[in-house]
Formats: C-alpha cells, structure tokens, sequence
C-alpha cells in the first residue's frame, strides 16, 4: 500500500475547511468587513467543489455560517466596530458547528447504508474537527465575553489579542494537529495489508484495513487460504501462533494466509509456503472451498493439500516446530479441545477423499 498523494492529504482533511475562517479573521481590520465576508463565503463554497465528497462537512458548515453573517451583515448592526461584527462572525460559526454535530446521527445513518468504512472514517474525522472547534472557540468567546464584562473594550492592542490572535491560534493549531495526525496515519498506511471485502460467491465488494477488520470481529466475510501438509499418509500439525484470532494454541497446518486485496488465489498460496520454506517446490491441489463463522472471523476458506511422497522433498521443507500425525492419532483426539476449529471442520472430508484414496483405512 503506497502513500496518500499529495493532492489527496490536501483534499481528505476536513481541518483545511477551518481555512476560511482563519483568511477572514486576518482581514479584519484590513479591508472592508463585508467583502472579508465575501472572500471567506467564496473560499468556502471553493472548498465544496475542491475536497473528497465525504470530506464536505466542515466547509458546508462554513457556507451557511458566512452566508447568514453576509446577510446579517447587510441589514444590521451596520453601526458596531469590525472587531465586534467578527465576534458575532465567529458565534454564528460556532453555533453552525452545533447544528452540525446535532445532526450527526442522521448524517451517519445515510452513510451507514453504503456500508463503505471509508466513508464512515471520513466523517468520523470532520466530527473530530467539528468538536474540537466548537469547543476552542467556545472557550475563546467566554474569554471575550470576561472582557467586556469587565470593560476591557476599545481598540487597545490587548483586545485586538483577545479577539482575533486568539482566535487565530486556535484554528492554526487545530489545523496543524489534524494535518499531523493524518500524516502519522498515512506513515502507518504505508505498511497496512488491505483485505477483500467479499460475499459467499467470493464477489469483492470493497476492502478494509487489515488491523481494524480484527476488531469488527465477522462483520466482514475475508478470503483465506490453508494448506493440509500429507507425508506417508500422516497430516503434519503445528501450534498455531497465539496472536491467531481463530484457535490460538491449538493444532493445525503449518500454512495458512490470508488473501491480501487485488492479489490472486494462486499467488498467495505460492507466498505462503515461501514465507514457511523458502523456494520449494511442492505438489499442490485445490479440493474445497466453504464458508467459516463464528463469533469473532468470518472468512471463505480454499484449502488446498500437498500430498508429498518423497522422504528428500519433505525434509527440504525444514519443518521443526510440528510433528506429523497418523489418522488414529487424530481420531483419538478429535473434539478435545486439541486441534483448531477449522481442522476438525476439514479432517472428516480429507478422509474421506485423499486418505481414503491411498487406502490407508
């Protein structure tokens, strides 16, 4: 998984649509209050046809909030200081933030039918913004309102301060926090394995980071492959890992790999041995495919055999951390707590076709 593109960084996060109101707030006292307006309301409704679509959120809000203040701006209030009309400017933003956070559960619950997680991620993050926004700024015009309670008013350098450097520092933080947290995220991105989204027919529908599907548990159905290792007409068997989400501990094949996002079938059962024993080359077949679910995975297995006959083959494997064992072996201890979840599913159909084949029962 290569890096987000530049454009893309730029475009995805939603602190940039903070921008027009930080522009706005450093042309008060620069240029006439209503055309600061203008530019931040055309800045804003730039930002709508420029940003990823589910990145929007933060930059409607900032059309309705300079709209409302042109309006307010053109037919009342004409008589205040600039510095006093961006006060008002700045409750109207924040009080826009609110109607967007009001209106989140609607907001997630049209996205929610996509069932896309990537939207669902872009939105979770303008939400963050959003909070941290209205928060900041809301501690920001207490501050102000303090002021003016006790008559710290005027045009002083102290109130230029308290109005808009202030202000101005919030925003550029927020903005340089969120710009940073994406690019940690990205630096992780960079070494994420992705994993198909697919249905029981093996359809991909979309694709979900591999670090976070653990935590959805089987809410998303992911290809795998498994290889059963048969030598002599005994299945070798090896302690799964116990950082396996599925049957920690407990036995089972040696080889088995999850299908990562655009790879073929073929290639990951090719990468999987090679992970396990380098460049060998061993007989592989394909006998069946089915669906696995439980409570925490949900997956389409392929399970392949590898019928080995020849003693030197096998060794070169270097296998060590496993043993092989006959079918009475397994027998006896099949429903014991012994073999993972998926083996004892697979075992009953690898007697009855390729051990039964060699006649050795």
């Amino acid at each position: 998984m290569t890096g987000l593109s530049k454009k893309h960084k730029i475009t995805r996060n939603p602190a940039f649509g903070l921008l027009p109101m930080l522009i706005f707030s450093l042309l008060v006292g620069r240029i006439e209050i209503l055309v600061a307006i203008s530019v931040a309301l055309a800045l804003s409704i730039i930002g709508l046809f420029v940003v990823n679509k589910h990145s929007r959120a933060i930059y409607q809000t900032s059309v309705i909030a300079f709209a409302i203040s042109l309006l307010w701006s053109v037919f009342s209030f004409t008589d205040i200081s600039d510095l006093d009309r961006f006060v008002v400017v700045e409750i109207i933003f924040v009080l826009s933030l609110v109607g967007m956070r009001l209106s989140r559960a609607k907001i997630v619950h049209q996205s929610a039918r996509k069932a896309n997680p990537t939207v669902k991620n872009y939105l979770s993050e303008s939400f963050r913004v959003a909070f941290q926004t209205q928060y900041g700024l809301s501690i920001h015009l207490l501050f102000v309102l303090l002021f003016h309670i006790f008559g710290v008013t005027g045009s002083s350098l102290f109130t230029v301060l308290a109005e808009l450097l202030i202000c101005q520092i919030i925003l550029v933080t927020i903005i340089l926090a969120e710009s940073t947290r994406l690019r940690i995220l990205d630096k992780k991105l960079r070494n994420e394995e992705w994993l198909p989204i697919i249905t029981e027919q093996g359809a991909v529908t979309g694709k979900v980071a591999k670090s976070v599907t653990k935590d959805l548990k089987n809410k998303y159905m992911h290809p795998i492959v498994r290889i059963a290792l048969i030598y002599d007409g005994k299945i070798y068997l090896r302690e799964r890992k116990q950082s396996y989400l599925l049957s920690p501990g407990l036995l089972d094949y040696p080889f088995e790999k999850y299908v990562l996002f655009e790879e073929e079938i073929d290639a990951t059962v090719k990468k999987c041995i090679r992970e396990k024993c380098g460049d060998v080359d061993i007989p592989l077949r394909f006998i069946l495919k089915y669906v696995f679910e439980n409570d925490i995975t949900k997956r389409l297995v392929f399970l392949y055999v590898s019928d080995i006959e020849d003693e030197a083959l096998f060794n070169s494997l270097n296998l060590n951390d496993g043993k092989l064992w006959t079918i009475s072996q397994i027998d006896d201890n099949m429903g014991t707590d012994t073999f993972s979840e998926c083996f004892e599913l697979e075992y009953e159909y690898l007697k009855n076709t390729v051990l039964l084949a060699k006649g050795l029962f």
